[in-house]
């Protein structure tokens, strides 16, 4: 079976700005590059012309490889402009996230061009590899580029990316070395490494991490995409074989654990990846930096063995299995957003007032004393001032009973109502028939958005064993003075073997560093001990008694 992709026909009515190579760099040297916005806008319209303009097969590849490198350089500082940022985006982060989609879906277009005429065109013989290659990078770079804008790559993305494997797998070229400087220096790739890498980064559930960390997987999937090979049929996974990955190159759905009926059913083969992962784990643990296994110079212990434990768990051992049973449900509950915003709530919302002021404060108080006769901070509009709210969500499904919290729950509201909430933010979250708050942390946030009904923002919560209390926390290293801040306190579970943990702003954790608490008018002084979860707004620690 041919298989072709739809696209418009060309002709010589609105030629581009350029038309050869040369003409393609002039245009280029006035680009401004220090105004990215501008500079996308500019690119999208003259790739758009381009591919709509009738070429020479080798002319049009000759300036989409001029045009790659910045593209590539212009759209990671848009990404910049969106990535991982709260939901709802705002309209500037939007108009930043819909730009980048639609470049990188203008330079795909533009290769599927050249793949369309790959088998017929004589001049393309000895390129074939090469354009599958970069079609499929680009899926690459677009598949992250949702990631970062909290979205899912649709069905209209895995109907193209199978179906360029299967053409470059019908043409014999997955396997060819091909150069690729923009995205991977002077080391060598091939068409079937970029596949690879976006089968990595999809079951890496990379949706679900932090800036840093997505950095960190995307880049090992680009580097480590090479190790996959496909298999035509379902290899054997006794001994040291990991586990394949199963795709249906005619199919719009994504990479699964589980094989279907399928006649055009491959497998990526995961053995050599698993293979070199357990020995990066292994040096890992003996104490080896993670710059010296070519995981990145701003990769740090342990954060990048964990997150690498958890790509191994996904990449080579179908994924990582719940601890705890979910079951479906449906209902509603209150729901706040931040470490702030959920002592207010919890502490009976008493504005916090640190029991001894540091000099900017006091200088404040006095301020206000002067100007309105009065230095308290406490107001009744104070909530509503500080954009602390209660909101009302919908739980849609899968929360698991544990004593007398809740394990995860998985929420939606219309997109853009109510506050912002984003990947490692703090809530507390009461159930309809509950009395009680429950602590928890924004494990991912996507929008969704139906063809028949309003956005919606859908976000999953793990959710932490225990009732909070709401404590002050301040450092106690010798010869500091520093103010009270916000900290909450969560009691052990001997049930669940969840230790007693404080919640402290991001920050405040450093191993074995002395803190006083005060709760209720008594202090206490801890060391912590481990740090559990980090975040961009907490950290959930262990302790021990001084």
């Amino acid at each position: 079976m041919t298989i072709h992709f739809p696209l418009p026909s060309t002709s010589i009515d609105h030629p581009p700005a350029f038309v050869s190579v040369l003409s393609c760099q002039d245009w280029l040297a006035g680009v401004p590059l220090a105004n990215s916005a501008a500079a996308q806008v500019m690119l999208l319209k003259q790739i758009n012309a381009l591919n709509a303009y009738t070429l020479t097969a080798t002319d049009r590849l000759a300036m989409l490889e001029t045009l790659r490198p910045t593209v590539s350089d212009v759209q990671d500082e848009m990404a910049k402009k969106f990535a991982c940022k709260p939901l709802p985006l705002t309209p500037p982060e939007q108009a930043a996230l819909d730009g980048t989609i639609a470049l990188w879906h203008a330079v795909l277009n533009g290769y599927l061009r050249l793949i369309n005429c790959a088998e017929s065109e004589p001049s393309l013989t000895e390129e074939r590899a090469r354009i599958i290659q970069r079609a499929l990078a680009v899926c690459c770079d677009w598949q992250l580029d949702l990631c970062r804008g909290a979205l899912l790559p649709g069905s209209d993305y895995w109907s193209v990316l199978h179906k360029i494997l299967a053409i470059g797998e019908k043409m014999a070229v997955l396997s060819l070395s091909v150069d690729d400087g923009p995205r991977h220096g002077s080391t060598l790739t091939s068409p079937l490494a970029a596949y690879g890498e976006a089968v990595m980064l999809f079951t890496a559930n990379a949706f679900e991490l932090l800036p840093r960390q997505l950095n960190w997987v995307a880049r090992w999937s680009k580097r480590w995409g090479v190790k996959l090979a496909l298999l035509q049929s379902a290899p054997t996974t006794v001994g040291n074989r990991a586990l394949p990955i199963f795709v249906d190159l005619a199919s719009d759905r994504p990479p699964c654990y589980f094989p279907k009926e399928a006649q055009e059913g491959r497998w990526l083969e995961t053995t050599a990846l698993r293979k070199s992962l357990k020995t990066r784990l292994a040096l890992l643990e003996k104490g080896e930096q993670p710059s010296r296994l070519n995981m990145g110079e701003d990769c740090t212990q342990p954060a990048a063995g964990q997150l690498l434990l958890r790509a191994y768990q996904r990449w080579c051992k179908g994924g990582s299995p719940r601890k705890q049973e979910r079951k479906s449900t449906t209902g509603t509950c209150e729901f706040i957003v931040s470490l702030n915003a959920a002592h207010y709530y919890l502490s009976g919302r008493q504005v916090f007032q640190p029991p001894m002021l540091d000099d900017q404060a006091l200088r404040r108080d006095r301020e206000a004393l002067a100007t309105f006769g009065e230095a308290r901070r406490k107001n009744s509009d104070f909530s509503e001032q500080q954009g602390f709210d209660i909101e009302s969500w919908s739980l849609t499904a899968d929360w698991q009973l544990l004593d007398q919290s809740t394990s995860g729950l998985r929420l939606a509201r219309p997109l853009k109502e109510g506050l912002r909430v984003g990947v490692g933010q703090l809530v507390a979250v009461k159930l309809a028939g509950s009395s009680q708050f429950v602590l928890g942390t924004v494990r991912w946030a996507l929008q969704t958005l139906p063809t028949d009904g309003p956005a919606m923002l859908s976000t999953g919560i793990e959710l932490y064993p225990g009732i909070a209390q709401p404590i002050a926390v301040r450092g106690g290293d010798p010869g500091t003075r520093e103010a009270f801040r916000q900290g909450l306190r969560l009691p052990s579970v001997a049930a669940l073997s969840v230790p007693e943990t404080l919640i402290v702003p991001y920050g405040t954790y450093r191993v074995g560093r002395p803190i006083e608490i005060l709760a209720q008018g008594q202090t206490e002084k801890i060391k912590l001990a481990h740090v559990l979860d980090r975040t961009q707004e907490f950290e959930r620690c262990t302790f021990t008694a001084i």
